[in-house]
């Protein structure tokens, strides 16, 4: 028996997409953006630069290989939804600590799918991108718009995202060489330098210390 749609994406310019919900059901209304990458969906999970953002993922299958506790490009994900033609919620990796969609319902963020994507992405790519409203699929679709029309994109995104206190990187003993194991130059070892680094937080008076 074919599953029934539970969910939709509306999109600003009026046009409207059904689909199979997973992940986190609350409502969300984000900026939609898409990306082309056949592997990596965790890290584009995890990237801070897609805080806030609903993003339309190309390649046909997601989800397949589940999520691993060492693939985090951050410690807690802040991208709004991912948007998906077909999501896999029985991964297969050895390395695997749970699916994609038990990371994106704890962390809050909502899923979609059984979307055209490709019509989508050429959407985005001819149009540029614009705010969508994922939501129910009894929401009436003016009700909708509605929505998107009086919501204001956040604009302070790096604030939230980037680190609240400094923490350091301490130099270490870098040392330089070939592939081919030869012993390296006095200018390759001058090229190596010992310093300690630290991340500038987002409201930092200058000069940085």
């Amino acid at each position: 028996m074919k599953r029934k749609c539970d969910r939709q994406l509306i999109l600003e310019d009026g046009s409207r997409y059904s689909g199979y919900g997973f992940g986190d059901m609350q409502d969300k209304i984000l900026e939609i953006v898409f990306n082309t990458s056949m592997v990596g969906y965790q890290e584009i999970l995890s990237d801070p630069s897609y805080t806030d953002q609903a993003v339309v993922m190309t390649y046909p299958l997601i989800g397949n290989y589940g999520m691993a506790d060492e693939d985090y490009e951050t410690d807690r994900p802040t991208i709004g939804a991912l948007i998906v033609h077909e999501y896999n919620d029985e991964p297969s990796n050895f390395r695997s600590n749970s699916s994609l969609g038990e990371v994106m319902k704890k962390y809050g963020i909502a899923g979609i799918s059984g979307i055209d994507t490709r019509k989508l992405n050429r959407s985005i790519r001819d149009f540029g991108t614009r705010k969508c409203l994922l939501t129910s699929i009894d929401t009436p679709q003016e009700e909708g718009l509605q929505k998107l029309r009086s919501f204001s994109t956040p604009t302070n995104a790096v604030s939230r995202v980037s680190s609240k206190e400094i923490w350091r990187s301490p130099a270490s003993n870098a040392q330089t060489g070939s592939m081919s194991g030869q012993v390296p130059t006095p200018a390759a070892e001058d090229a190596v330098a010992e310093c300690e680094t630290a991340p500038a937080q987002a409201h930092a008076p200058a000069p940085f210390h």
